[in-house]
């Protein structure tokens, strides 16, 4: 294996950090972190989560929203973890050390989960199949899931409410020391059984107010976190069904995405707290993370939590379609050149979007000059040119163009173009795209021959592993009609 990510983690921990007169802690939102799927993320150990903690600290961060569920040794259901029996924390348990070290960096952590869905939860059915949900066509659903795929429940049923009370009380017991919940419901699918159907998140709320009064009557100081389906009575986005209208308490905070749970002006104003939560620092740029920490202040949020999500599961399926993916490990952030028990955060093109998060979620007001200084100053010192900092920005977006969740960039994978090519999408277009960026590319690499400093020599470095990624063969790709 090449010493590059050794060299990459240890010169990146040596840039330079704010000076203390320009550390701010005020700005709109009391609540300010990041939403990461634990549970999706198996390869990283106690060190590791703690390093994670860390910087989420160190970008003003006292809030984790952890998604456990699926990834804890669950006793009384062990079909909930079997899928993801290497998971680190399913091998050595560590999760209630990792939030006692959170506490001591003033950081609050919610446990995640999926009622009667996703991961963990969907393994259930695969035990008992009569309590899978029913689709739009009257059969039971079809398997659907990120890394870990099986069913979702029928929330009607009253096995289904037992088991996902069971489970999350075996949750929160293990991990008592937790702050709250963070009770993510699903974004893909409901249950149209003839008892669910219109009524469905009105089955949903029994086990959410239950679980809720539980959580709250052994510490009243629990933050619970929930989505406004039960409330708003609004269509709920993708899913062709609406909201309930039950009763809302205002001890839960609302969580709001861009995606499936648009903000709802009447429920805000009741709410303890109500957070934002988008795709920005994990999967886009500086400038979309300055939007939406804009929009976040704009519709009142309380806090900016958005995503921070770097998979590193093997594909048991072909994730999102793609079969070439299907018995690959992830690449967190599409950064390649890490091993498996390396986390992505302090590398140099994740630092771009922490230092824009930790800025703008403080002053989503601020510049893009003045972060373009910041970020400058952060990376490259002294030594630091507007020529630097467009080929660090340059390159950031090079990895983020048409990343998903599950699949890297095309500009760094050409096994993705591949597949593009044969499933028709790779475009006369698309090429010349992809040929011009990899020229672009060349030219950075090329401005750092004798690099000024640790991160120009990163930048060089990043910039030469993507164009090793094109050989003669693969470059052929990007060629006309071949």
């Amino acid at each position: 294996m090449s010493m590059f990510p050794m060299l990459v983690a240890v010169t990146l921990l040596t840039l330079p950090t704010p000076a203390e007169d320009e550390r701010r802690d005020d700005g709109p939102f009391a609540q300010r972190g990041y939403y990461i799927t634990f549970m999706r993320m198996p390869t990283y150990d106690l060190a590791d989560w703690k390093r994670i903690v860390d910087g989420i600290h160190d970008d003003g961060g006292n809030t984790l929203l952890l998604w456990v569920a699926g990834a804890f040794r669950s006793e009384k259901y062990p079909v909930t973890w079997k899928y993801n029996a290497e998971h680190e924390n399913i091998r050595h348990d560590f999760v209630r050390e990792l939030i006692d070290h959170a506490h001591t960096k003033g950081i609050k952590v919610q446990l995640g989960f999926t009622p009667f869905g996703y991961d963990g939860v969907n393994q259930y059915p695969l035990e008992h199949p009569e309590l899978k949900a029913i689709g739009k066509d009257g059969k039971p659903v079809a398997p659907f899931g990120i890394g870990c795929w099986g069913y979702n429940l029928c929330p009607s049923r009253p096995e289904s409410q037992r088991f996902m009370l069971e489970y999350v009380r075996e949750m929160t017991a293990r991990y008592s020391n937790a702050d709250g919940l963070m009770i993510e419901s699903s974004d893909y699918a409901v249950c149209h059984c003839k008892d669910c159907g219109e009524r469905f998140f009105e089955k949903e709320f029994a086990f959410v107010r239950q679980i809720s009064e539980e959580v709250w009557a052994r510490k009243p100081e629990a933050t619970v976190m929930v989505y406004p389906h039960y409330f708003s009575g609004a269509v709920v986005p993708g899913l062709g069904v609406n909201a309930a209208r039950l009763p809302f308490d205002s001890r839960w905070t609302l969580i709001f995405t861009p995606h499936s749970a648009h903000p709802e002006p009447s429920l805000i104003r009741r709410a303890k707290g109500r957070l934002w939560w988008d795709d920005s620092p994990a999967r886009r740029g500086p400038e979309e993370i300055r939007a939406n920490a804009q929009r976040a202040r704009r519709e009142e949020m309380t806090g900016y939590v958005p995503s921070l999500e770097a998979f590193t599961f093997v594909a048991t399926v072909a994730e999102e379609g793609q079969s070439w993916l299907k018995g690959r490990r992830q690449v967190p952030l599409g950064f390649g050149w890490l091993d498996p028990g390396d986390p992505p955060y302090d590398e140099l093109l994740m630092r771009v979007n922490r230092i824009a998060y930790r800025e703008f979620s403080r002053n989503p007001d601020l510049e893009i000059e003045r972060y373009r200084e910041i970020l400058g100053r952060e990376v490259f010192g002294g030594t630091s040119t507007p020529q630097a900092v467009d080929d660090l920005l340059e390159l950031q977006s090079v990895f983020a163009a048409e990343r998903t969740w599950c699949q890297p960039s095309p500009l760094t994978c050409p096994e993705r173009v591949r597949a593009m090519k044969a499933d028709g999408t790779m475009t006369p277009a698309k090429r010349r795209e992809y040929r011009a960026a990899l020229d672009r590319i060349h030219a950075v690499e090329a401005r750092y021959q004798e690099p000024k400093s640790d991160g120009e020599r990163e930048l060089r470095r990043i910039a030469r592993w993507v164009l090793d990624r094109w050989g003669d063969e693969d470059r052929k790709l990007l060629e006309a009609d071949r």
